[in-house]
């Protein structure tokens, strides 16, 4: 299920849940989670090793308070954690932002170790791009992976999305993916 949900006056809300998934806004009591994700060396083991090595929960709470500011500035993109429906546990994010500094907008997930290989990543991550395509008009989304993170690449293939170059973001080199509106999720 996807959709939007007016928030306020000025700010469209997505509603994006699966069957065993739902995205929320962050609060601030997510910087634990944060932290925990961006603490863990597995989570981590594709990253700049540079991005997270004094990684402690004063700086998650400003990573959290920067992602809640975001919705404000980018009516409907954003990073929301990712929840199991039945037991209400967070185990991890999934985004829709802009890449960087460009105009481009990017599909993005971090998720708990515990939580992977179960298609958890991959269901969620076709709801959020139809949500992109359908509610919010975007012609194509792009994915960025380091390139030997092999299970994040299969999760955007999965999606359909195609490797398009090798390129330079967030301080590090990665593989390019694109996925466009007229090729949709999952072809």
């Amino acid at each position: 299920m996807g959709g939007l949900v007016r928030w306020g006056e000025r700010r469209l809300r997505p509603r994006i849940e699966t069957e065993r998934l739902v995205l929320r806004e962050f609060v601030p009591e997510d910087a634990a989670l944060v932290l925990a994700l961006n603490t863990d060396s597995e989570v981590t083991r594709f990253m700049p090793k540079h991005a997270y090595e004094n990684e402690d929960l004063k700086r998650a709470t400003k990573r959290v308070e920067i992602s809640m500011a975001y919705y404000e500035k980018h009516s409907g993109l954003g990073i929301w954690p990712t929840v199991l429906k039945g037991s209400g546990e967070t185990i991890g994010w999934t985004c829709l932002k802009h890449l960087g500094e460009t105009d481009e907008i990017e599909l993005g997930y971090r998720f708990l170790p515990q939580f992977w290989g179960r298609g958890l990543c991959t269901e969620i991550s076709t709801a959020l791009v139809r949500y992109g395509f359908e509610d919010l008009g975007l012609q194509r989304i792009v994915g960025i992976t380091d390139p030997r993170n092999l299970a994040s690449r299969r999760v955007l293939e999965k999606l359909g999305f195609r490797y398009v170059k090798d390129a330079h973001y967030y301080g590090h080199d990665v593989h390019y993916f694109v996925l466009t509106s007229e090729a949709g999720p999952g072809s």
